[in-house]
């Protein structure tokens, strides 16, 4: 994946390249791809996912920025969603990954509807982080009484 994320700067001269890590920019692909899923990708989701990775990566305004242009323009010329997979089974633990799942789920429901299209990305990308069903549906659960209290 490293070498692909190189491979796409150099032919893109244009897109910044902070040396973000490369499970950075998988991680916040994965959650662009999650957003346009539906085929509505709206400031709604923008917004959440620029929130959720200053947080989870704990980035200034200006990085966060930086970080999601450059995952952006990668998963723009992403052919599948296993090239971010693979690039987080090789640098995260299980733990790591779960945390993944849930900012991917807070993206889903970021919008008020979560459709079964999107269920079955989430179930996919939790097969594809090697995660259990049991696991990732706590973390659905968590969320949904979070959001019912």
């Amino acid at each position: 994946m490293f070498d692909k994320l190189k491979t796409f700067f150099d032919k893109n001269p244009n897109i910044p390249d902070d040396n973000f890590d490369p499970d950075k920019i998988a991680t916040v692909a994965l959650l662009i791809s999650t957003a346009k899923y539906d085929g509505i990708f709206d400031e709604v989701e923008r917004i959440e996912i620029g929130s959720l990775i200053k947080k989870y990566f704990d980035l200034s305004p200006q990085e966060s920025d930086k970080l999601f242009r450059v995952a952006l323009s990668i998963e723009n010329e992403a052919n599948d969603l296993q090239q971010f997979t693979r690039t987080l089974n090789n640098v995260l633990n299980e733990e790591e990954k779960l945390l993944i799942i849930e900012l991917v789920w807070k993206i889903v429901m970021a919008d008020g509807i979560v459709d079964s299209y999107e269920e079955n990305l989430v179930r996919r990308l939790s097969g594809l982080l090697y995660l259990q069903d049991k696991d990732v549906g706590n973390i659905k659960n968590k969320l949904t009484n979070d959001i019912h209290s």
